[in-house]
């Protein structure tokens, strides 16, 4: 394999554990609580990117792990919230 296929599938694999992690999170948090938390949801993907952005300054960047962490909380905490946002607007 060239390193430029190397490193899509490596991009492609920090994105794909992103979104797992913070699906298997969610499922926890949607299982344990009667109320989503949402917004400690939010906040352990965010504060996880801050840690691996702060650790990996250097070496490598990690920017597809961190997107993916805070772009997927934020649409698995719509979708987990989907019935008390509809609550809202009624």
């Amino acid at each position: 394999m060239t390193s430029h296929i190397k490193s899509e599938l490596s991009l492609l694999s920090e994105l794909f554990f992103s979104i797992l992690l913070t699906a298997c999170i969610a499922i926890y948090l949607y299982k344990t609580f009667e109320t989503f938390p949402w917004l400690p949801f939010i906040g352990i993907p965010i504060g996880l990117a801050i840690m691996v952005a702060c650790w990996e300054r250097k070496k490598h960047s990690w920017s597809m792990f961190i997107t993916g962490l805070i772009i997927s909380s934020i649409i698995w905490s719509i979708v987990f919230n989907w019935s008390s946002l509809l609550g809202i607007f009624h």
